[in-house]
């Protein structure tokens, strides 16, 4: 019954956002993209992760997160650990973050 309401209803209809995004670039000390890295975004208080990967074009993005602050590391072939702590996400937020990696262990 609430469906057949809602979409004979002709005002407008708001979208409930009940996360944030996280989108960022994967790339060397130097500026250059590095494609394929691995992400893992940890949420602090609850220890959960997900991981997603950085394309081709060193994009990745990570939707639906719940409010709270993370923990961002970041793996590729060849390049040192990068990690950013304390990244603030809040409902509708989006966040785009820049990921430096240095050559070596």
């Amino acid at each position: 019954m609430i469906v057949a309401i809602s979409i004979l209803s002709t005002g407008q209809v708001y979208a409930q956002v009940a996360g944030a995004t996280l989108t960022g670039t994967v790339k060397d000390a130097s500026g250059g993209i590095i494609p394929n890295a691995q992400v893992a975004i940890r949420d602090v208080a609850t220890a959960v992760t997900r991981t997603v990967s950085a394309g081709g074009a060193g994009l990745y993005t990570a939707p639906n997160l719940l409010p709270g602050i993370y923990e961002v590391r970041v793996t590729a072939a060849g390049f040192s650990t990068a990690v950013q702590k304390g990244v603030t996400l809040t409902v509708g937020l989006s966040r785009c973050l820049i990921s430096p990696c240095r050559l070596g262990r």
